[in-house]
């Protein structure tokens, strides 16, 4: 994203190396992190931009636990890796694309009848003590709701600095029957309105979302609030993933439908 102003002469150095080794460890990234048990214990690989994302992925897997995600904002090119991914191109451009700068991840665990929040509680403070990018906190919402948020990353200097969490903006929504698609867009708009960043509808079951409608409003509620009862009120298992795009400075809002064993 942004690139750092001024570090001294040795840091940048360092700072120089660490991009280049994130950039070629792109091509071992994996489609989706591999979990194993052996002698009673958990263990799961990850290896992508967002490692911690494909972990809950996993975890949501084996366990069918639903949880939410949030990236933080990636502004420091430390937090960042270059792909020639066409998945990852801007239309109609040749130009390597900037995805986070994640790598391999691992944690560990009790396969014993694993407590969710326990678990996720482990495998968030295992994430923050490794050198992938951003740090993250496991809230807790209502109707048993988990969520993973980003809440900081490194600035322009390099640092692990603390940012506003994007949905954590409160805003007012008339309380009016809509459809999902709409309800969702008006949520990005008021948003926008607070914190002048850009989100868009990423993957989604359209056909769902276009066609089903749900009663949501409040006033000075979070916007992660609305969104979570915009989508509890379809009756369908549904979850997201808030994606930062270092391309655009925007973010991207995945929907997904968990599947049902």
């Amino acid at each position: 994203m942004k690139s750092i102003k001024y570090v001294p002469y040795i840091s940048l150095l360092f700072m120089s190396q660490a991009i280049s080794q994130t950039a070629r460890e792109t091509s071992s990234y994996l489609k989706q992190a591999a979990i194993s048990e052996t002698a009673g214990t958990i263990h799961i690989v990850a290896n992508s931009p967002r490692p911690l994302a494909q972990t809950l992925d996993a975890l949501q897997q084996k366990y069918g636990w639903v949880v939410d995600y949030e990236d933080p904002q990636f502004i420091s090119k430390l937090d960042l890796a270059e792909t020639g991914d066409a998945a990852n191109r801007a239309p109609a451009s040749n130009l390597l694309a900037r995805v986070p700068g994640g790598g391999p991840f691992s944690v560990e665990f009790p396969a014993s009848t694993p407590e969710e929040e326990k678990t996720l509680q482990l495998v968030v403070d295992s994430y923050n003590r490794s050198n992938n990018p951003g740090r993250f906190e496991l809230r807790r919402g209502k109707q048993e709701a988990f969520f993973v948020v980003g809440a900081e990353a490194r600035d322009e200097r390099g640092q692990i600095s603390h940012q506003r969490v994007l949905l954590d903006v409160p805003i007012t929504l008339a309380t009016r029957r809509r459809t999902v698609s709409d309800t969702v867009n008006l949520i990005f708009r008021k948003i926008a309105e607070h914190r002048r960043m850009a989100i868009s509808v990423g993957v989604s079951p359209r056909n769902l979302l276009d066609h089903t409608n749900v009663t949501v409003g409040g006033t000075k509620v979070s916007a992660r609030d609305l969104l979570l009862q915009t989508l509890t009120s379809t009756h369908r298992n549904l979850y997201w993933r808030l994606l930062f795009d270092p391309n655009s400075k925007g973010y991207f809002l995945d929907i997904h439908l968990a599947r049902t064993s």
